[in-house]
């Protein structure tokens, strides 16, 4: 009799029955590729303009540039809690609730009551020079930690035995955990100007 190996049959995302998104441990949904690339490149333009805000005359152009793109980053990380839990979950380990769907919002809590019209009014705290190295550096580790999120991903998908998809699982899951905790470092050093959570 000949042997055949059995491989869990796969759901529409490509992935065994074990790596669901419905069981919440190894959440598959394809537009995460796309939205981590996007929070990676964020994070990239926020660190770069945060930086030439700090080294030219032109600070006020560069921060005001840089507060939409940490909008972007804040609406981009929202949406990928809302695919990923698992990421929701980390974050919110960090204090990083904002970044979550599951949060509420409201305004920014750089706008005033009295300037709600006048959003062009943003302030965004120029860091300090002394923190642009590390600025840097933890930016680059977001950015390497989202990109090896989605090769994990990827290699889940693409993998045959369920103790190998078992094993990118956990390998994408862990990076999740280092995205919340150097984006918590991040923000004690860059100030940044996020959306305030309701009550």
């Amino acid at each position: 009799m000949a042997k055949t190996n059995y491989y869990p049959p796969k759901n529409n995302y490509g992935c065994a029955p074990s790596c669901t998104p419905d069981m919440d441990e190894c959440p598959n949904h394809p537009d995460l590729y796309l939205l981590r690339d996007a929070a990676a490149d964020e994070r990239g333009a926020i660190a770069d303009y945060l930086t030439c805000a700090a080294d030219t005359c032109l600070d006020e152009v560069f921060l005001d540039v840089a507060e939409d793109e940490m909008q972007h980053f804040v609406e981009t990380m929202r949406l990928i809690s809302l695919f990923d839990p698992v990421q929701a979950e980390m974050l919110e380990e960090e204090d990083l609730g904002v970044l979550t769907m599951r949060s509420r919002i409201r305004k920014p809590k750089w706008i005033s009551s009295k300037n709600m019209q006048e959003e062009q009014d943003v302030q965004v705290t120029p860091p300090n020079k002394k923190d642009l190295s590390a600025i840097r550096c933890l930016t680059k580790a977001i950015q390497d930690e989202l990109h090896a999120i989605n090769k994990y991903q990827q290699y889940m998908n693409q993998a045959k035995d369920p103790r190998v998809k078992e094993h990118f699982c956990e390998l994408m899951n862990d990076e999740k955990e280092h995205v919340a905790e150097f984006t918590a470092a991040l923000f004690e050093l860059t100030h940044e100007p996020l959306l305030e959570e309701t009550d």
